[in-house]
């Protein structure tokens, strides 16, 4: 059976995917109207339907995907820079891989391998001589329009992402001009954090608002968070210690990304091993 390629790398990856499998396969090239042909023989009495099957799959998802991802950036959304086009295909591909829950769930879901392996099937159940370019015309233009749907989930994702990293760096920006207010505070995170001073001392509501700067919530009311952030780039402290069950949240990661080294993660029980050795100290002075 043979399958034609309109592109030289498409075949090659195939023929070295056969090849590395120990399968027979044979690769040569002609010229048809002008234009030059690749073609890759296969005997099906040395290789099964399931082994061909699996291995255009792979050649799909592995490759095709990835070509035909930059394609539609470029052809359909104008992304012409490589490196934006490559950020967005991350996003993709961890969209496919499973890793991007919060973006495919507002999609249907898509069983890509099945999808593939069923579009291959039916055609070399029917012929002799595939067309890789008719697979992808007819056979897989379902499989083709959802991965346009994934691309522009992911592009609207990575234009977020791109603000995301504007407005975290606009703040280290003003963390930099800002003098401390203290030398440390410790953040006890429950639903939002709780603020204490060096001397595991609660801080009150009036000591944090009055050190607070009014700007960072009139300038940017959308993004701040007026709890916990806020508070913390008015204070901008020298060392914050920050004490959690789980350090898998929003915030934190935000926490994170603004004060960088500043910040040190610990969970709740050193909070209260730290608070009572303090306390100890003290009532031994």
């Amino acid at each position: 059976m043979d399958f034609i390629f309109k592109y030289m790398d498409d075949a090659v990856w195939l023929h070295e995917y056969f090849i590395q499998r120990d399968k027979e396969i044979w690769f040569h090239e002609t010229i048809f109207q002008n234009q030059k042909q690749y073609f890759l023989t296969i005997d099906f009495s040395a290789i099964s339907l399931e082994e061909v099957e699996t291995g255009f799959s792979q050649f799909i998802i592995q490759k095709k995907r990835n070509d035909w991802v930059k394609d539609i950036l470029r052809e359909y959304f104008f992304f012409k820079e490589e490196e934006e086009q490559n950020n967005i295909l991350e996003i993709v591909i961890d969209m496919f891989n499973g890793d991007r829950p919060e973006l495919t769930s507002i999609i249907s879901e898509m069983n890509e391998t099945k999808m593939i392996r069923h579009a291959v099937s039916a055609l070399l159940e029917q012929y002799d001589t595939v067309s890789f370019d008719s697979l992808i015309k007819f056979r897989l233009k379902e499989y083709y329009e959802q991965i346009i749907v994934y691309v522009e989930i992911a592009i609207d994702e990575y234009k977020m992402e791109q603000e995301y990293q504007v407005f975290i760096q606009m703040l280290r920006d003003y963390l930099l001009e800002r003098p401390s207010k203290l030398d440390v505070v410790r953040i006890y995170f429950e639903e939002y954090g709780i603020f204490y001073n060096d001397q595991f001392q609660e801080m009150t509501k009036s000591e944090i608002a009055n050190m607070l700067d009014r700007r960072l919530l009139t300038n940017h009311p959308i993004y701040i968070d007026s709890v916990t952030i806020a508070p913390l780039l008015s204070i901008a402290p020298k060392k914050i210690y920050l004490y959690a069950d789980s350090f898998d949240n929003g915030l934190i990661r935000t926490l994170q990304n603004i004060f960088e080294e500043r910040i040190m993660l610990a969970n709740k029980e050193q909070f209260w091993q730290e608070r009572n050795t303090f306390f100890t100290k003290l009532a031994n002075t």
